[in-house]
Formats: C-alpha cells, structure tokens, sequence
C-alpha cells in the first residue's frame, strides 16, 4: 500500500510539473505575441509581485535550503520538482499580473481575453485619485452584445510612476475622440411641463 501512495504521489507531482511548465509557456507565448507595448507595471498584491505565487516559490526555496543542510538525498529529486513548480507559478502569475498598454488597447491580464479591451470600444472614462495612485475605471461596450445589455467596466490602479505616461496615451487614444462628443441639448423646463 505504501508503494502504491508513494507512486500515485510521484505521479501528482510529475503532472503538477508538466502542467506548471505548460502553463508558464503560455504566460510567455502570451506576452512575446503583445506588439507595440507603450507601458507596463507590476500590478500583484505583494509590491507588485504575486502574492500566493511568490510565498509558495519562498517556502519551497526555504525548505529545499533545510533539506540541502541536512543532506536528505532521497528528497532532492521532490524538492527540485517542487522548485521548478514554484518558478513556473510564479512565471505565469508574475506575467499574468502586469498591466500592458499597448497601440491597441489595455491588457489587464494576458492569459484572459475578456480583459484586454481594444481602444475602440471604450466609452468613457473616470479616475479616482488615491494615496499610491490613480484607479481608472473605463466603461466599454462589447462587440457582440447589444447596447443595452453589453457595457462592462474594466478598473485598474495606475500607481503614481506611472500616471502622467498613462494619462498621455490615454489621452492620446481617447480624448480626442470624447471631445467631438457634445452632449445633446436638454430642455428641463420642457420636459417638467410634460
């Protein structure tokens, strides 16, 4: 029974390996596809690395440490499978988490579609100010939706470093076209007598 736990277990970790490297491929496949990328910033919760990601890759390189000093060579070939899941983890996570500016629109994560919103469909814009940054909130219409059910918002915390280059692409991309928009006339005493 113990042999068969331990090579079911060896077979978890020989997958979780696989499926980690794989998944650190795509991050970078991912990224190296993104063209004419004007600006970036690490956007994790552990300044600006990810969080869960970069504990995990901290702990498995502490207890490999441990397991080096005390010599135990029967938990080498474990501790390096474990190493190399960690740095592939923190691979995707880490390139998952950066924010890209691109000519073509804002990517928020590159492993997910629905955030990378292209210039074209954003509506509207509002900035909030807050002690380490600004936090822009876009308004954007999606292709395939009609004009009542499809508007989503995209928010995402430009950290003060980052602001004025923000802010001149962004101006660059939309205000120009927000400019030639007037709001239509109202008249509210016409619309009270009504």
């Amino acid at each position: 029974m113990k042999e068969i736990l331990s090579i079911f277990f060896q077979g978890v970790i020989v997958l979780f390996t696989i499926a980690s490297t794989l998944l650190a491929g795509y991050s970078v496949q991912n990224k190296l596809r993104l063209r004419k990328v004007r600006l970036s910033w690490r956007s994790g919760r552990l300044n600006g690395y990810p969080l869960f990601a970069t504990v995990f890759l901290g702990l498995i390189i502490a207890l490999a440490i441990v397991v080096y000093v005390i010599e135990d060579r029967l938990q080498y070939a474990v501790f390096t499978c474990y190493l190399w899941i960690g740095l592939m983890w923190f691979i995707s996570s880490y390139l998952a988490s950066k924010h890209y500016i691109t000519d073509y629109g804002i990517v928020k994560n590159i492993n997910e579609p629905s955030q990378t919103i292209p210039w074209f469909q954003i509506l509207d814009q509002v900035e909030n100010e807050e002690a380490k940054g600004t936090e822009y909130t876009f308004t954007y219409s999606e292709l395939d939706k009609s004009l009542i059910e499809g508007y989503k918002t995209l928010r995402i915390f430009v950290p003060n470093s980052k602001r004025d280059s923000f802010q001149k692409i962004v101006s660059l991309k939309l205000k120009n076209r927000f400019e030639g928009m007037d709001l239509p006339e109202i008249d509210l005493k016409r619309i009270q007598k009504d």
